[in-house]
Order: C-alpha cells, then structure tokens, then sequence
C-alpha cells in the first residue's frame, strides 16, 4: 500500500471517530398507524402489505405490516356482531373456539393474548395475538414470524403489541 492511500486511510478513520460516525444513515422514523379507533406505533423499518391497489371500502378496520419474516396485522370487530358483548377474556376464547389452532389464553404484560403455531407450505410460524378493547370494537392484533425465530423475537413483538391504544 503506498503512501497516499494509507494517509487517506487514517484521515478518513480520524474523520469516522470525530463525527461520531456520522457516516452511518439516519434511524428510521417510527411508523403510526391510526386505524380507526386504534392507534400502534411500529419501528420504522416496517412497510405497509396493502397498497391502495389492494384496499377496498370492506378492509376499513384491518391492517398489515411486515419486515423481513415478521409480520403484524390488526382487525376491528365491533360491538354490533355480538348479542351481548363479551370480556377480552371471552373474545379470545372465541376467537380461538373458531380458529383451527390450539392455544390457550394468556395475560402478558397486561395484555390478553393467545399464541399459535402454524404451517404455510413447508415452513412453521407462530403468531402471537392480543385482543384490546375499545368503547365501539375489539382489536385482534397479531404478530407473527417463523417458529424458528420466535424464542428470540417474543419480547420484541410483546414491546410493539403494547404500543396499541384503542379509543
């Protein structure tokens, strides 16, 4: 290595160490989502699944997010559908009752959830649900990766359920 390359070399790894390393890209803004009555705060690395493209008037009251393998995605149910409307407790269990999974209800952090595993093609996922309630509707949001992840990305999915809010 001459010289000049190894002077530029320093200069710039004396400008890195300065400036903090001001090089490296901005943290991206985080993403809030105001559904309605809900509203979720999401990292900013997330994209949005559903282009206007795919909207139609009947989604009012469903969302989905992804990044990578993971995914979240939310659905209102409001008051109306149900004869008399339920606990959180009650509307897992029902939400469970009509699903093909097996799972069981669980309070985290506060938070009434349900946690499932299923198969897409070959590979497995598992979903964590938590159901919030509102004044109007229930929100069924669900976090969902690959089961092979999950372990290590359960408390990070707990953190982004728990940024829900529902008027």
């Amino acid at each position: 290595m001459g010289k000049l390359p190894k002077i530029f070399l320093c200069l710039l790894l004396c400008c890195s160490l300065l400036c903090g390393c001001s090089f490296m890209s901005e943290p991206l803004a985080p993403i809030v989502i105001n559904e309605m009555d809900l509203t979720m705060t999401l990292p900013g690395y997330f994209e949005n699944m559903l282009n206007e493209e795919v909207m139609t008037d009947d989604m009012e009251g469903f969302f989905a997010y992804g990044f990578s393998e993971i995914s979240i995605s939310g659905l209102r149910d409001d008051y109306e559908v149900f004869d008399e409307v339920p606990t959180l407790e009650e509307y897992a269990k029902e939400l469970i009752a009509k699903s093909e999974y097996t799972a069981e209800v669980e309070i985290i952090d506060g938070m009434t959830t349900f946690t499932y595993r299923h198969l897409n093609k070959s590979e497995s996922y598992t979903s964590l649900t938590a159901v919030f309630a509102g004044t109007e509707s229930f929100w069924m949001i669900t976090a969902t990766c690959r089961t092979i992840n999950f372990d290590s990305a359960r408390d990070k999915l707990v953190e982004i359920l728990k940024t829900a809010q529902v008027a």
